[in-house]
């Protein structure tokens, strides 16, 4: 199998692959960069073997992602900025390089041979090919425990999950994306997505929200990728700046976190645009979508069940751990809503108060939807004996009366499922993989 069918690089080589700030960069280009980088992890031993990853998303990706096919080395893809994500992937991998920017002088990068992509640097394209059944990739996840993971992705297991993204998204030619490439949602549906259709990836927005709105209203993209947090930043944008011309046929996709009702409204409020909700997770790929606030609706591939205990389970080609074929279980609670599910929170976040079960994550997605909660975190500790619900909350604004999330919640959720405490915090803390760190949370309980 030759990896490259998937990024289809061949066709129209002096198309733009990457459009960036500082130019643009051509799929030859990108092609003979990656050449030179193959013979470079040739000439060090690295051929065949796993190569560490650790850049910013960018023509240098790009070339870099190339270059370990051509050498037949499998890419592990990390965080440049999460220096621990690096230690464990070389001890777990055994890999022989890194490819990265300049190290810092005396840097210790765990005897790893470090390179560094040179654009000067040209060389002809040799023939890849890694075994249908290796794995393409290996992307890092913190998973359910926040514990970061390896998990690896087959050509087969990405392929899927492009093709079905181009009948959600058949516009999708130049993506702007405000998530990393070295993540799961920015590999596939900002990088992917639009090189496997012969697009450009659109990265002149950098890191901006209001910059990516900017492109949009100017008809220069198609699709924006986003997470929750990122999108309440272009609501704050698109209010404080009033009214600005709406973006043109631009669809806007968002993971990573359920979006709250008021979220989606204001959103499509502001600009006349539908969210694109998916659902997923680097172990089990994609699974579901929806684009509005009703039940979530499977992937064409995907098949799914409830078990007894509440748990979803899903089987598809896209699942890249257990056992090949077998349900998988992403660790999600749900129940069957008509032709799809509705999620009703993590299985590991289940408490019980009173005998009776509640769902962390149910409490939580309550608390987000109330007004002026632009942010929220649920935890359940215990008092003397006696388990009570604690929650985190960032106001969109000052002056914000914690009591005002009682009520609301009152009104939603049966009164055992209120938060007994309500603290209003600045930020909520993040682990390295940019998820809610509640351990750090439970200690400021205890510490208060």
């Amino acid at each position: 199998m030759d990896p490259l069918e998937l990024l289809d690089l061949g066709a129209f080589p002096d198309r733009p692959l990457v459009l960036t700030r500082d130019g643009t960069f051509s799929r030859a280009a990108i092609l003979s960069q990656g050449a030179a980088m193959a013979r470079r992890l040739e000439g060090c031993g690295a051929r065949g073997t796993r190569v560490i990853l650790s850049q910013d998303s960018g023509p240098d990706f790009v070339a870099s992602l190339v270059g370990c096919w051509m050498a037949g080395a499998t890419p592990v893809l990390l965080d440049p900025l999460v220096r621990r994500e690096l230690g464990r992937a070389a001890a777990e991998t055994k890999a022989r390089a890194v490819i990265r920017g300049p190290s810092a002088p005396g840097e210790d990068l765990f005897g790893l041979t470090v390179l560094a992509p040179d654009r000067s640097v040209q060389a002809p394209c040799p023939a890849p090919h890694i075994p249908d059944d290796a794995p393409l990739v290996w992307l890092f996840t913190s998973g359910s425990t926040g514990e970061p993971a390896l998990v690896p992705k087959t050509f087969g297991q990405l392929d899927v999950e492009v093709r079905f993204l181009s009948t959600l998204f058949p516009r999708a030619l130049r993506v702007a994306t405000l998530v990393p490439w070295c993540h799961i949602l920015g590999f596939i549906v900002s990088f992917l997505l639009p090189v496997h259709r012969g697009g450009l990836c659109d990265l002149r927005a950098g890191i901006s929200p209001r910059a990516a709105l900017d492109l949009a209203s100017k008809g220069e993209i198609d699709l924006v990728v986003a997470v929750p947090s990122i999108l309440r930043v272009m609501i704050r944008c698109l209010a404080e700046e009033g009214p600005r011309p709406r973006p043109a046929p631009c669809d806007f996709a968002v993971s990573g976190a359920p979006l709250a009702g008021d979220l989606r409204v204001r959103f499509e409020a502001l600009t006349g645009r539908t969210i694109t909700d998916l659902y997923g997770s680097t172990e089990a790929g994609g699974v579901a979508f929806r684009r509005d606030d009703g039940p979530w609706l499977a992937d064409s591939y995907v098949e799914w069940r409830i078990a007894g205990d509440g748990r979803l389970e899903v089987r598809s080609p896209a699942v890249s751990v257990g056992v090949p074929g077998a349900f998988y279980a992403p660790g999600d609670l749900a129940a069957v809503d008509g032709a799809g599910f509705r999620l009703a929170g993590r299985a590991d976040d289940v408490v019980k108060i009173g005998g009776r079960r509640i769902a962390l994550g149910e409490v939580e997605q309550a608390v987000e939807a109330c007004p002026g909660v632009a942010l929220a975190a649920v935890l359940a500790r215990v008092v003397r004996g006696e388990t009570r619900l604690a929650a985190f909350v960032v106001p969109e604004d000052p002056g914000f009366d914690p009591e005002t999330v009682k009520a609301f919640v009152r009104k939603r959720l049966a009164d055992h499922k209120v938060p007994r405490l309500v603290t209003v915090v600045d930020a909520l803390p993040r682990t390295p993989a940019g998820k809610v760190d509640r351990r750090a949370l439970e200690r400021g309980l205890e510490g208060g």
